[in-house]
């Protein structure tokens, strides 16, 4: 095995390391009086004050926007996936993995995790990651609640209380590991803004104070810890196994928390590298049998808990918890998860065009890092789009980049360095209003709770809630709805299928004991700026038991609860083989006599009760 002697992997040494030392800088003789330590010296470092200030200030906003007379509002914390992490905590301490001790239908309440009464199990997909960092809360929130005699049924608001202060407690803790980090890079004042940034104008900050039982914040606390005791190590004089225990921890935790986050682990390759050569030498260094050995136990030891908690669910060790959720590696949505109106990255975040903005700056200043953070950015976002729901469901902009975050924070140090060191005060103040902009966008959507779920959005809903921020003048003259039937539907109840779909996996369908489908009612004059004229339909429609479907595509419009209009648009006009996806479409001509207070409804007739399948609707106002 290759020994390497004292090799620096730093691209940068850290600035402050010399700061205020000449080189024939002479230790004095210790005078016995100097270790008395100073009254001042007891006195918190300023950069401590900060973090202290930013923790106190999160308490404050979490509270002030999840507690209403004094319990967690409606729904509460512990919902959808976050009740997935949650219930491993109420399971272990209080329950015992016995469902028929937990509260009667307590899984419906929260709509995640099942209580399988056939088989007695607890079924849980996601990993037990976050459960192990909230666990510390969980016991005091359990043991707080029998000191003051109340429920201890681990659900209560009581106890999701404590899991906001912990939730908050991790985000500091990641911006003070993250700024650290930035600390060896640029000075304290840059480092500061960066953070600031991160935490303001990114999706994190709704993860922080509302989402707070998603997985998203914790990864950024680990992530940070990461980066941070990486650079650590990597800047070389004394690398105690401490230090790598702690690096190792970070990142086994990470990887349990969500796996995906194995990504990671590049950086342990790439961070500072500046040659091919080195490349190799780092790979041999991490692949060192002690330090591999180490890596290895603590790894083992933080994943036990799932492999323990697998065996119990599966009887097998190692067991995938997602059934037919699959990656379609083949078919990335790149420019949908970036662009798209519909959760996309820059629409909704686009301080992320400034990170972008700073790997040119670092590319264009030979710095390696900045090449890596291109790569890194591109080979995540290429990761994400791959899962069969590219948009995440009920999102804060593209949330799975939250976290993700952290990995930018260099390119937008040296981004903002390079604005200070521009001679233009107007530019450089231009440069701060719009960062300014950028916050300021970012919480206009998080206080208008703006987390988008039905249908598939299009730009017109995009610039209706920009209107409705009071950011632009958008005149309504078109309106787009539209659905691949992946998500939440949003009106009445649809039937979903896996079967036949034609984007990704999930479509709609009919069948004998399904007469009607698909129902959107609107009421017109909510609709556009002025009286809609005429609707242009498009939907994919599928045939499974026969070329012909004898179905239509049904517009009527009501008034007083009569029907004053009716049209149709027949499949069979369009549909003639089994077995393949056809468009079907249509445009309807509404009537100047028609009262625009009346309300307009669609939806998908099955009359001769046929098997068919369709997919991809969208309905466009004119």
């Amino acid at each position: 095995m290759m020994k390497l002697k004292n090799n620096n992997f730093g691209e940068e040494s850290r600035l402050h390391q010399n700061r205020g030392n000449s080189s024939n800088d002479v230790s004095p003789t210790p005078n016995p009086a100097s270790r008395i330590p100073h009254p001042a010296s007891r006195i918190p470092h300023p950069a401590s004050l900060i973090f202290i200030l930013i923790f106190a200030s999160g308490i404050f906003l979490s509270f002030n926007n999840n507690i209403r007379d004094g319990r967690v509002r409606h729904p509460g914390k512990i919902w959808s996936d976050a009740a997935h992490y949650y219930v491993y905590m109420p399971a272990t301490f209080i329950y015992g993995w016995d469902v028929f001790r937990f509260p009667y239908k307590i899984e419906k309440k929260f709509e995640g995790f099942l209580l399988n009464d056939k088989t007695g199990k607890v079924e849980i997909k996601t990993t037990c990651g976050e459960a192990l960092l909230l666990t510390p809360f969980f016991l005091a929130a359990h043991t707080s609640a029998w000191v003051f005699g109340l429920p201890m049924d681990g659900f209560s608001s009581f106890y999701q209380v404590f899991m906001l202060i912990g939730c908050v407690f991790y985000f500091t803790l990641g911006l003070y590991f993250l700024k650290k980090f930035l600390d060896r890079y640029f000075n304290h004042a840059i480092s500061l803004t960066v953070v600031l940034i991160l935490a303001l104008a990114t999706q994190i900050y709704y993860y922080a104070f509302d989402a707070a039982l998603m997985s998203h914040v914790y990864s950024f606390f680990l992530f940070s810890a990461f980066i941070y005791f990486l650079k650590r190590y990597l800047d070389g004089g004394k690398r105690s196994i401490t230090l790598f225990a702690l690096l190792s921890l970070s990142l086994s935790l990470a990887i349990l928390l969500r796996p995906t986050n194995i990504l990671i682990v590049l950086w342990m390759a790439f961070l500072d590298l500046k040659s091919a050569r080195e490349l190799w030498q780092r790979i041999l260094f991490f692949l060192n049998p002690r330090r591999s050995l180490i890596y290895i136990v603590v790894q083992f030891a933080v994943v036990l808990p799932q492999l323990l908690y697998w065996k119990y669910l599966s009887g097998h060790y190692i067991y995938f918890s997602y059934p037919g959720e699959v990656f379609f590696w083949g078919n990335p949505m790149l420019l949908q998860v970036w662009f798209s109106p519909f959760n996309g990255l820059f629409p909704y975040h686009p301080v992320w065009l400034f990170f972008m903005a700073g790997i040119v700056v670092m590319i264009r200043n030979h710095k390696m890092n900045g090449i890596f953070s291109l790569v890194f950015f591109l080979l995540a976002s290429y990761v994400f789009s791959c899962w069969h729901c590219w948009f995440y469901g009920g999102s804060f902009g593209f949330r799975p980049l939250a976290e993700f975050a952290v990995f930018m924070a260099l390119p937008l140090g040296y981004l903002i360095r390079s604005v200070t060191n521009w001679k233009n005060l107007f530019a450089k103040a231009s440069v701060v209003v719009i960062f300014l902009a950028l916050i300021y966008i970012n919480l206009m959507q998080f206080y208008h709770y703006q987390i988008f779920t039905s249908g598939m959005w299009s730009w017109d809903d995009f610039f209706i809630k920009m209107k409705n921020y009071e950011l632009v003048d958008y005149p309504q003259k078109t309106y787009t709805w539209k659905t691949d039937f992946s998500n939440i539907y949003g009106y009445e109840p649809v039937f979903q299928t896996w079967q036949h779909p034609r984007s990704r996996v999930i479509a709609s369908f009919c069948d004998k004991n399904i007469p009607d489908n698909v129902h959107y009612k609107r009421k017109l004059s909510g609709i556009l700026d002025h009286p809609v004229q005429r609707v242009n339909l498009s939907v994919w429609v599928y045939t499974a038991d026969a070329d012909s479907t004898h179905a239509s595509w049904i517009c009527r419009i009501d008034s007083a609860g009569s029907m004053i209009f009716f049209k149709s648009i027949a499949f069979d006009d369009f549909v003639n083989k089994k077995d393949i996806y056809t468009e079907v479409h249509g445009t309807i001509e509404i009537p100047e006599w028609v009262d625009q207070n009346s309300a307009i409804h669609f939806y998908i007739w099955n009359p001769k009760a046929r098997e068919f399948y369709f997919d991809d609707m969208s309905i466009r106002f004119e």
